[in-house]
C-alpha cells in the first residue's frame, strides 16, 4: 500500500513536462563522464567539445525544470525540500563544471573537469535517493 503527502497535488501534465525536462539533464550531465574518459583515452579535442555542448545542453533544460518547479511552487505546491537543495546543488556542480571545461586541452579535464564530473553524477543520484522520500510505503 502506498500514502502520499498531503500536499496539494500537481497536474499529471506537470508531472508529465517536469520528467521530461529533468531526463535531459541526467542523460547529459551522465554522457559528460563519458566524453572526458574517451578525451582523457583519445586527446581528441572533439570530445572535449562534445563534453562542453553536453553541460550546456544540461544546465538549459535544468534551467526550464527549475522555473518550472518555482511556478509550482508559486500556485501552492510543495517540494521536497531536500531534493530540491540537492538539485540545486547539482545544477552549481554543473555551471562549475561548464565553467572548468572552457579551458583548452588537458587543463580542462585533468584533474578538476573528471572529477567535477563524477561528483555531479553522484549528487544526481543522491538527488534522486532524496526525491523518492515523498512517497512511503508500508
Amino acid at each position: 500500500m502506498t500514502y502520499h503527502d498531503p500536499t496539494l497535488p500537481r497536474p499529471w501534465a506537470m508531472n508529465m513536462a517536469h520528467a521530461g525536462l529533468l531526463s535531459f539533464p541526467i542523460a547529459c550531465f551522465s554522457l559528460t563522464v563519458i566524453t572526458d574518459l574517451a578525451y582523457l583515452q583519445t586527446l581528441n579535442l572533439l570530445w572535449l567539445h562534445f563534453s562542453e555542448w553536453l553541460l550546456l545542453a544540461g544546465l538549459v533544460f535544468g534551467l526550464l525544470a527549475a522555473i518550472l518547479i518555482l511556478v509550482d511552487m508559486v500556485r501552492g505546491f510543495r517540494p521536497g525540500w531536500p531534493a530540491f537543495v540537492s538539485g540545486m546543488v547539482v545544477m552549481l556542480l554543473a555551471a562549475l563544471n561548464s565553467f572548468i571545461h572552457t579551458e583548452d586541452g588537458w587543463t580542462a579535464v585533468m584533474p578538476y573537469g573528471i572529477a567535477v564530473s563524477i561528483v555531479t553524477v553522484l549528487a544526481m543520484i543522491v538527488t534522486g535517493w532524496l526525491g523518492r522520500w515523498r512517497t512511503y510505503h508500508a
